[in-house]
């Protein structure tokens, strides 16, 4: 009998033994994202990679769709042949969304496209340059316009500029402090933009973006004042004269992101019950995390809105990845996110995700 309850207390020792080991590799998962996976959308249908160029030429991806219902990529980046200071944009074509042909360059010394069809058919794609003028360093948007999407003929002049280098990561010190915005703003503020995504409205067309340069309070975290980014927008009767929209679409912090630093690559849906906007949303990479911020994964995430300018923020993200162009094909929406190359994490390919509109929303 004595040997018996040796042995049952010996099990219940090792099973507790086992459930410490176990509450605390659960833990761990949690902690290191491992389990971040089952907080999406199932909606979402995975369709894998897409897109796997064996270069760097598949940044940033945005679609827009011909008048035959095909569908043009464009993506910008480095090719083999490409110096590497160049960016570059190139094209691909699909229609049915999953086969991606090669195109070739369409823009040269031109980063972060996103392009829109004009009422007659001819297609749009604005850019981003940085030139010099009168000794002084200029960005900002440019456009150019092609019958059949692929052979582009430059218009002049800026849609939409900002003067000045952006400063770089390493110059934290150069970096905006965070700050409101009241009304329009003021374009002198914004140090740094970029993932341009173009939207037709009712009375004429948005561009979304990302206002980066901006850091932290660095009197409350010192060094450790990470960078911040957030979603603005612009706005153009005539698809040429873009001005500032008031306030800011999606800001640092906003609900649900309380913990998350960053919101960026923009790509608006209209759908019936209003404008559809993909985000995303994660922490920045030098911030500090503690345990518990962690549960507030990150991902691409979905804002709905009436007007296209004051967004309500789904809970949760959609699905993984970030830089998704997200468009409509028939009853469905089609999300093409970039994941980053095994062999070369500086350099992504594009993968595939789909889920059918609801009733709501056709």
């Amino acid at each position: 009998m004595g040997y018996d309850k040796d042995v049952k207390g010996n099990d219940w020792k090792w099973l507790g033994l086992a459930a410490i080991v176990l509450a605390g590799l659960v833990g761990l998962s949690f902690y290191r994202g491992l389990f971040r996976y089952i907080l999406f959308d199932p909606a979402w249908n995975h369709k894998g990679i897409v897109v796997a160029p064996g270069d760097c030429s598949a940044g940033n991806p945005e679609i827009t769709e011909l008048t035959n219902g095909c569908l043009l990529m464009y993506t910008h980046g480095q090719t083999k042949e490409s110096r590497p200071s160049e960016n570059n944009t190139y094209a691909r074509s699909s229609c049915d969304g999953r086969t991606w042909q090669w195109e070739g360059m369409v823009l040269k010394n031109a980063s972060m496209p996103t392009a829109v069809r004009l009422p007659d058919g001819r297609i749009r794609l604005y850019f981003i340059r940085a030139g010099e003028r009168g000794g002084k360093t200029v960005k900002g948007i440019m456009s150019a316009v092609s019958v059949d999407g692929l052979k582009f003929t430059e218009e002049a002049g800026y849609r939409f500029e900002i003067m000045g280098s952006p400063p770089r990561p390493d110059e934290m010190n150069k970096f905006r402090e965070y700050y409101p915005v009241t009304g329009e703003g003021n374009v002198a503020d914004i140090k740094d933009f970029a993932h341009l995504n173009v939207a037709r409205m009712d009375d004429g067309y948005r561009i979304y973006f990302d206002e980066g340069a901006i850091r932290a309070d660095p009197k409350k975290y010192g060094d450790k004042a990470w960078p911040l980014t957030r979603e603005r927008s612009l706005f153009s009767e005539d698809g040429l004269h873009f001005r500032l929209d008031p306030g800011v679409r999606i800001d640092v912090g906003q609900t649900p992101l309380t913990q998350m630093q960053r919101s960026s690559n923009p790509s608006v849906v209209k759908l019936k019950d209003g404008y559809h906007l993909f985000f995303f949303a994660g922490f920045s990479p030098w911030e500090d995390l503690t345990p518990w911020q962690r549960l507030a994964w990150s991902g691409t995430y979905e804002a709905v809105s009436q007007d296209g300018l004051n967004f309500t923020i789904k809970n949760l993200p959609r699905f993984p990845g970030n830089d998704a162009a997200v468009i409509r094909s028939g009853d469905r929406l089609l999300a093409y996110p970039g994941r980053a190359q095994a062999e070369r994490r500086e350099c992504s390919n594009v993968v595939m995700f789909e889920r059918k509109l609801t009733e709501k929303e056709k």
